[in-house]
């Protein structure tokens, strides 16, 4: 898992993620500031952005998720949540893996760190990154962000496979 904020992304030398985290940055940084909800395709080969807005909550209301085909760039627009992490080996699955979605829920587990995603702020999240998003934090009831959908093959780093 990393984090930070997103106008530092070249600072904190990220370009060897690969060309389709830095098509993912680019695509967020020309977004409106209110963009319409929905899947965007961002090329022809499974990249591909989400745009949602939700109300966030306690984290006992929330689950742990990974994906085993994509890695997820989340970035918030406005709002702010608090996104739970574990390695995905530390939680038990709570059902089976759905293909068709890319993902897998896990039994609640001890969180190893919590990122407040605040405007501005993104978080990436490999298959062996459980998350688990959506806690309120302070008066943030809600928040508008971004999910770009990386498919694992896409990136340039060893050790993130399924």
């Amino acid at each position: 898992m990393i984090c930070g904020k997103l106008s530092d992304f070249e600072t904190m030398r990220l370009a060897p993620l690969g060309g389709a985290v830095i098509q993912a940055v680019a695509w967020i940084r020309n977004l409106p500031a209110n963009p319409k909800e929905g899947r965007y395709p961002l090329d022809g080969n499974g990249l591909y952005a989400l745009v949602l807005s939700y109300k966030t909550g306690p984290a006992r209301s929330s689950r742990y998720e990974t994906h085993r085909k994509y890695a997820d760039l989340q970035y918030t627009m406005t709002g702010a949540e608090g996104i739970d992490w574990a390695p995905r080996e530390s939680l038990a699955p709570d059902g089976e893996y759905n293909a068709e979605k890319d993902l897998l829920f896990h039994r609640p587990g001890p969180a190893f760190g919590r990122v407040v995603n605040a405007a501005g702020f993104f978080s990436f999240y490999t298959p062996v990154d459980a998350h688990r998003p959506k806690i309120r934090i302070a008066d943030h009831a809600g928040v508008l962000k971004v999910v770009v959908k990386i498919p694992v093959d896409h990136l340039a780093l060893a050790g993130c496979s399924p």
